[in-house]
């Protein structure tokens, strides 16, 4: 009992991470249960956009906090508040330009900006307090007690048959006591930020356009194929692949929790530690990926079916397995990324995906004809490529390490 009480106190947070994206995608599954397949291809394709614009709010500022902060509390408190402003008014920005748009659903479209706010981009900003403070478990228990209650309301919803537009306003007010519980612990003074904002922008150095370079060619490699499909193909389409997508972020499921533990572990690391932790996390993390690659191979229909309720969806087993395997491909490149953050190497992985980007338009523009499998197979492609690249280079700079410390 000892020792599955320490296995279960050492893994939380990774457990907290896994709950929080199972819930998410319990709460895709439930909606689209009683959603039309138009109702449910708008929900994601809306999501999708949104998720892009909110790189603006997030451009690894969160890596970015933490390593350039040398896990100073107090400092990193004060960054998440400049950060967390930033957040909030890249939000009403995207709201207003968007009554400027042909947009089916503005409402619709205002409702998931804002949860998308407090779902994702707060939680992300956040996190460097907990992982300075290493305070891992106490934002784990955050993160399954708010998984819980999306999940409830997930639930309460399919069974009276809400609106969508009443599903999110449920959605937003639990993450707006999130918000605030969240804020009042970490001791986060936002009044402080916005009275003295010249003196907070001032202790941003220039490092930071490396990370803004990096999450800048990172959304475009990773989220062109989503977009292309969001914008121009049916809604019906984007049903499809916006429903393997959902089962296939698996892989980010188990890849997040291993990446965001490894950064802080990396950061002044000597090499035979690097390699230690690097090792642990691919064999943990390629296992897991290759028994559940498995398990759709044989399966994947069958859960389509039983996850979606509707026979429709079983049209996208085979998007489900391009992208599942596109997807493993990403998580192992994304920890030879982690290292490279660790280094602050920044710059390189600008290079590399920017080259992924230009891979991944090309293939859109050669395979449009095949439309969410001309989609598909562009992502996987690039996903290939990117991964060999960051591997190799990862690679290079572990070699000159041992190199120095043996001269050293």
């Amino acid at each position: 009992m000892n020792k599955i009480s320490k296995f279960i106190t050492n893994n939380l947070y990774a457990f907290s991470l896994y709950t929080r994206q199972i819930a998410g995608t319990i709460v895709l599954f439930v909606i689209a249960h009683y959603l039309s397949v138009y109702d449910y291809g708008l929900f994601t394709s809306y999501k999708s956009i949104i998720t892009f614009c909110f790189m603006l709010a997030n451009m690894e500022y969160a890596n970015y906090i933490l390593v350039s902060s040398k896990v100073n509390i107090h400092e990193v408190k004060l960054k998440i508040a400049l950060f967390l402003l930033n957040a909030i008014m890249i939000a009403f920005c995207i709201i207003f330009f968007s009554l400027f748009c042909k947009l089916d659903n503005h409402l619709l479209f205002t409702l998931i900006v804002i949860r998308t706010f407090f779902d994702s981009v707060f939680f992300a900003l956040i996190l460097p307090f907990f992982q300075a403070a290493k305070k891992f478990n106490t934002i784990a228990i955050i993160n399954i007690i708010y998984s819980v209650c999306i999940s409830i309301i997930a639930i309460i919803s399919y069974i009276f048959k809400l609106s969508l537009i009443k599903f999110l306003l449920l959605n937003i007010c639990l993450g707006f006591i999130n918000f605030f519980q969240c804020s009042y612990y970490a001791k986060i003074n936002y009044v402080l930020a916005i009275n003295n904002i010249k003196r907070f922008v001032k202790m941003l150095d220039k490092s930071i356009f490396g990370y803004i370079g990096s999450t800048v060619s990172n959304y475009l490699y990773a989220e062109t194929s989503s977009l292309y499909v969001a914008t121009f193909l049916p809604k019906e389409q984007a049903a499809l692949y916006f429903s393997a997508g959902t089962i296939a972020m698996i892989v980010g499921l188990l890849s997040a929790a291993q990446t965001q533990k490894m950064l802080p572990e990396l950061i002044k690391s000597d090499t035979k530690k690097t390699i230690e932790v690097i090792k642990r996390n691919l064999i943990t993390v390629g296992g897991l990926l290759l028994i559940v690659l498995l398990f759709l191979l044989v399966f994947g229909k069958l859960v389509l079916k039983l996850l979606y309720g509707q026979d429709y969806y079983v049209n996208a087993y085979p998007i489900l397995i391009m992208y599942f395997i596109a997807n493993i491909f990403i998580a192992n490149g994304a920890i030879f990324g982690v290292y490279l953050t660790a280094i602050d190497q920044q710059y390189i992985k600008i290079k590399m995906k920017v080259e992924t980007t230009i891979i991944t338009i090309l293939g859109l523009i050669i395979l449009h004809k095949y439309a969410i499998y001309g989609a598909v197979i562009a992502l996987l492609i690039s996903s290939i490529y990117v991964s060999a690249r960051f591997t190799f280079v990862s690679l290079k700079f572990i070699r000159q390490g041992e190199v120095n410390e043996k001269q050293f």
